[in-house]
């Protein structure tokens, strides 16, 4: 400031810093605008991991219910296999996790939704093919398509398999469920999976029945980074994520 007996007036630097400050001050208030809209879920972005089998059956219908009750929060969805959705995870790459539970050495939690039993899915002529219920023992009679190793699913029918004496040693492995519904669809063999995997397949004239002798399963949950706080929009979404749950597995 240049001061005299009359006036007070700013110099050229006092000036300079004025315009400046106003300018950090409009950004300071922004900002705490949009925390206070994000806290009022006025406005707000969740990004989501998700494995395909949630992501082509649960997660529409919670985006769908989401969008109706909040519509300037954003969701962006990661369809990811569950590998790769454990590492989005870990490195903040997604705020939450929808999929299996991930390995107990992981620095990841894992709150149970529902539990996803496996079923046996066969061409609609084959001998098995109109039976609701199917055990492991007659499954394995007939040539075996798998999804590729090291999958999650693959990994939970290795474990089942070998407690069940029998070894997992499939004709065919591929990574894809659309060219293992196909492989089923042509005769090729029959395969097990997930009952939430079987629109991935993509071949609505296949049959399935669910797997018993013994049930195989597989917990579906919300996985996040332990000791991570939830925003209010990621906590919303939660909830509407659980009710779906809920109401599908009633």
């Amino acid at each position: 400031l240049s001061r005299t007996t009359r006036s007070v007036r700013l110099t050229r630097e006092g000036e300079h810093f004025l315009v400046r400050s106003k300018r950090a001050l409009l950004e300071l208030q922004g900002a705490v605008r949009e925390l206070q809209d994000e806290a009022a879920l006025r406005r707000g972005r969740v990004t989501v991991a998700c494995v395909p089998t949630i992501a082509s059956s649960m997660l529409p219908l919670a985006l769908a219910r989401f969008a109706e009750r909040y519509p300037e929060i954003r969701i962006h969805i990661l369809d990811e296999v569950a590998e790769t959705l454990y590492q989005r995870l870990l490195n903040r790459d997604a705020d939450l996790g929808i999929g299996p539970a991930p390995p107990r050495s992981s620095d990841l939690t894992f709150d149970t939704l529902a539990d996803d039993h496996f079923i046996a899915v066969f061409p609609r002529d084959h001998a098995l093919a109109r039976r609701k219920t199917v055990s492991l023992a007659s499954v394995v009679r007939y040539p075996f398509l798998a999804l590729a190793p090291r999958t999650n699913v693959r990994t939970i029918l290795e474990s089942a398999f070998a407690k069940a004496g029998h070894v997992l040693d499939p004709v065919y492995e591929v990574s894809h469920h659309y060219t293992l519904g196909g492989m089923v669809e042509a005769g090729l063999g029959v395969t097990a999976l997930p009952s939430m995997s079987l629109s991935l397949l993509g071949h609505p004239l296949l049959k399935s029945a669910r797997i018993v002798e013994p049930e195989i399963t597989r917990d579906i949950g919300i996985l996040r980074r332990r000791g991570d706080a939830s925003t209010p929009a990621a906590s919303e979404f939660l909830k509407v994520v659980s009710d779906v749950f809920a109401e599908r597995s009633a």
